[in-house]
């Protein structure tokens, strides 16, 4: 047996009468039916945008203004910059071995020995010391453009000895300048070098992976937000369907009292009028709860000033229509979505492991030139003292003064070794070339063949996500047309249920219908004024995921 629409109501009618009254409504709502204005109709209940409004914390944000908040606060974006700290650490820490290295060094020594020399065994004392100390500077550079090294050192020591044709005091000092070049083999690429280049890689790796974090943090701040927008529409259209329901109770209860319509009328009505309040209710929760979502995405604390506002959407879901040509999206996409670039990055960084490992089966042939000067010092009396501690050797003059024997620029202590590197003839220079020739390097040979397969294999990955790009372009302008239809076919509902609507309730009023009929034409009314919201809201939200389909990899 068939049941009538009519039939069901009547059913759902007297078991949700029973219901209400069980539940006790909510009490801004119950305020709201007990209370009568001048036209017989209760006040309506206050949204959550008015009362924030009256109360003076409402916080109204645009959509961009949202944006920008979220990119100042939002916790994801603040751990994804964390890792492009670590990244520029990285590179810095790449061309370390660039940096200037600066050594010093001492070292002291002493030595006693037998002597063998008869004229030392005859004067009683067999044992000869020596000793001294030494120490020096060095300092050393890489470059980075040529692979040369250039290195430099100044040292100074100081001897004594007692041996007996060596029993003096003695400063020493020298300079040395020493420059090696790669003629072949890392000229124009090393491990260090390379290393470099690979920071470089890893850091537009990461910036592409943060941009596409960025955007679709952005995308859910945007998917979000009409969803709030979307609750607040929501719940005005609610509203404006108790207000329906809530006239057509009082002008039917107006009938009843004149015997015009049953009873059964009034008793539909006000089943009608519960659940429009009810699904205010729903309505009003809908929208603190976007609006929670919305809050987390744009604060960094939880205890932050916004999560005691109210957030007022100012945008509307207002219809724009976009129009966008298939093939420069399709190029777009393939320019800057995040799997193209990581491929084409991927790519270089194969190059640079095949180039690296090309160099190492170069010949190195590396030329080294070297420079250096050498200087000494004496004390500054020169006389050379005997095994018995005295100088009966040195000449004297008729005063009694010993006689320098020594050229005076060379007297004068360790100063005057490092002073004398400068100021006399005496250098030594040398020019080296070491040749190294691998004969076979059956690892690195394999490495190449490995990296040149690799790269196939990336050129066919990168083919196979160019078509998965275009298919997932052409899908996604397919949508948006498609939403585009829904929108247009939402709104000629809606001017056909409103028109309904209204021609119903003439015909109610002339009682040429039940009110059953003038109910369904209400609720047919808010769905279809729901429906124009949903076609809107998700026509915004289609527009907001072609944001990563054409740019994932920029802002």
């Amino acid at each position: 047996m068939k049941i009538s629409s009519a039939s069901l109501r009547r059913t759902f009618a007297s078991s949700l009468i029973l219901a209400i009254t069980i539940l006790p409504l909510p009490a801004a709502m119950a305020q709201g039916s007990a209370a009568v204005g001048a036209d017989g109709l209760p006040p309506l209940p206050e949204s959550v945008v008015e009362r924030a409004q009256r109360e003076g914390n409402a916080l109204p944000l645009s959509l961009s203004e949202v944006i920008k908040m979220a990119l100042e606060n939002n916790l994801d974006i603040a751990i994804e910059n964390t890792r492009e700290e670590n990244q520029r650490i990285s590179l810095d820490s790449a061309f370390a071995n660039y940096d200037p290295s600066l050594s010093a060094n001492f070292s002291t020594n002493d030595r006693r020995s037998v002597s063998t020399n008869f004229e030392q065994l005859g004067s009683g004392s067999a044992v000869t010391t020596s000793g001294g100390q030494s120490w020096g500077f060095s300092l050393s550079k890489q470059f980075m453009k040529t692979g040369g090294n250039l290195s430099g050192s100044l040292n100074g020591n100081r001897n004594t000895s007692s041996s007996i044709n060596n029993n003096s005091l003695q400063y020493g000092s020298s300079l040395s300048i020493t420059y090696r070049q790669p003629l072949w083999r890392n000229l124009k690429i090393d491990s260090a070098r390379n290393q470099i280049r690979i920071a470089n890689l890893n850091i537009e790796q990461n910036e592409v992976s943060f941009r596409t974090s960025v955007s679709r943090i952005i995308q859910n701040i945007q998917t979000q937000y009409w969803q709030l927008v979307s609750a607040v529409e929501n719940y005005e259209i609610q509203r404006n369907s108790l207000r329906r329901n809530q006239t057509n109770l009082r002008d039917n209860l107006r009938k009843l009292e004149v015997g015009t319509i049953p009873p059964i009328n009034v008793t539909n009505s006000r089943v009608e009028v519960a659940v429009s309040e009810s699904n205010l209710y729903s309505a009003e929760d809908r929208v603190l709860q976007a609006e929670n979502s919305l809050r987390q995405l744009v604060s960094s604390d939880r205890t932050s000033e916004i999560w005691k506002k109210v957030i007022v959407p100012t945008d509307r879901p207002d219809f724009v229509e976009y129009r966008i040509d298939p093939e420069t999206a399709i190029e777009t996409a393939l320019r800057n979505r995040q799997e193209m670039v990581n491929a084409r990055l991927n790519l270089t960084s194969l190059e640079y492991s095949t180039e690296l490992n090309r160099n190492s089966k170069k010949w190195d042939i590396t030329p080294s030139f070297s420079f250096g000067k050498s200087g000494v010092g004496i004390p500054n009396n020169p006389c050379r003292k005997n095994i018995f501690g005295g100088t009966d050797d040195c000449q004297k003059n008729p005063d009694g003064s010993d006689i320098l024997t020594y050229d005076p620029k060379y007297v004068g202590g360790p100063f005057t070794a490092y002073k004398t590197v400068f100021s006399t003839s005496a250098y030594n220079w040398s020019v080296s070339l070491n040749v190294t020739i691998p004969i076979w390097n059956r690892s690195i040979n394999n490495q190449i063949a490995q990296n040149e397969i690799s790269k196939r294999q990336q050129l066919m990955q990168l083919r196979q996500t160019e078509q998965t790009i275009q298919v997932s372009v052409m899908n996604a302008l397919q949508s948006l047309e498609s939403s585009r239809q829904q929108v247009e076919i939402a709104k000629l509902r809606l001017e056909a249920n409103q028109e309904q609507y209204e021609g119903e309730m003439k015909r109610y009023d002339a009682g040429l219908i039940e009110n059953f009929r003038l109910l369904d034409a209400a609720n047919s009314l808010a769905s279809a004024e729901n429906s124009v919201l949903s076609a809107l809201i998700s026509y915004k939200q289609v527009v907001v995921t072609l944001q990563p389909v054409f740019y994932s990899a920029t802002l």
